[in-house]
């Protein structure tokens, strides 16, 4: 029943005539009752994309031994830094735990959970301009199947850069472009098929032909015209007296007209 910390014995003899030892033996010695505190200094990031992981660890007494164990395979002796290899895909779990001089065992172990994730992103364009497009300032919109991934962008093959969805250029000249965007994971895993986008920045305006239309003068209230564009795939907008705008396909007939200048 000795209470914990120091203690002291000692031991004299005294012989058959009755002399007696004037310098008992004494032998020191310390009960220490208190579990070690084990300490996790160094871990891996959460998630990796690394098949290796190194740990570091302490304990609140100086002395202490380890044991460790991964994944609740079976505690083994461990010294600090510990590290493992070869690790397959998933969440893993370290365990230490201290043993002080004096046998005492950490009963809670410090532990940390992580995650290889070996897996890349796949990277999608949500939103890009439309083609061919008359506009030269273009913004396209992207997302990873991964969520927190971060992205990298370039344009016509003049080099990756860190980008955010929604990215968008100016100035961008006439004629045909590509839009690249991949993305990277938390992991640290990145998209090796970039998600890309082609299309043709048309500045030029088409010039509009009317092919034929009524005599002048004319004494027909049903006139037809006809027209074209000077690029093909074209669409066309028309309107009479200046009476507004509508779409409108070749031959474009109007009917009943009053008589006079049209």
């Amino acid at each position: 029943g000795l209470a914990a910390g120091c203690h002291t014995i000692e031991v004299r003899a005294t012989d058959e005539a009755g002399n007696v030892d004037a310098s008992p033996a004494t032998y020191p010695w310390t009960i220490d009752l208190t579990d070690p505190d084990t300490t996790i200094t160094a871990s891996p990031s959460d998630p990796t994309n690394s098949t290796s992981a190194s740990f570091s660890f302490d304990s609140s007494e100086a002395g202490s031994t380890f044991q460790c164990q991964l994944d609740a395979g079976g505690w083994g002796a461990c010294s600090s830094p510990k590290g493992y290899s070869g690790l397959a895909a998933g969440s893993h779990t370290f365990e230490v735990r201290a043993t002080d001089e004096a046998g005492n065992v950490d009963p809670t172990p410090s532990s940390f959970t992580w995650t290889v994730d070996l897996t890349e992103p796949n990277t999608s364009i949500t939103a890009a301009p439309s083609d061919p497009s008359s506009d030269p300032n273009p913004t396209f919109s992207f997302t990873s199947s991964e969520a927190g991934s971060s992205f990298e962008c370039q344009l016509d093959a003049g080099g990756w850069s860190a980008c955010t969805s929604p990215k968008t250029y100016s100035s961008v000249a006439a004629g045909a472009h590509t839009f690249e965007v991949k993305a990277t994971d938390a992991a640290g895993n990145t998209d090796s098929t970039p998600s890309s986008s082609t299309w043709t920045i048309d500045l030029t305006a088409p010039d509009t032909t009317i092919d034929s239309g009524p005599s002048d003068p004319s004494n027909d209230a049903d006139p037809s015209f006809s027209f074209d564009s000077s690029e093909t795939d074209s669409s066309f907008q028309c309107q009479l007296d200046g009476g507004g705008w509508g779409a409108c396909t070749s031959p474009e007939s109007y009917t009943s007209l009053a008589e006079g200048s049209h």
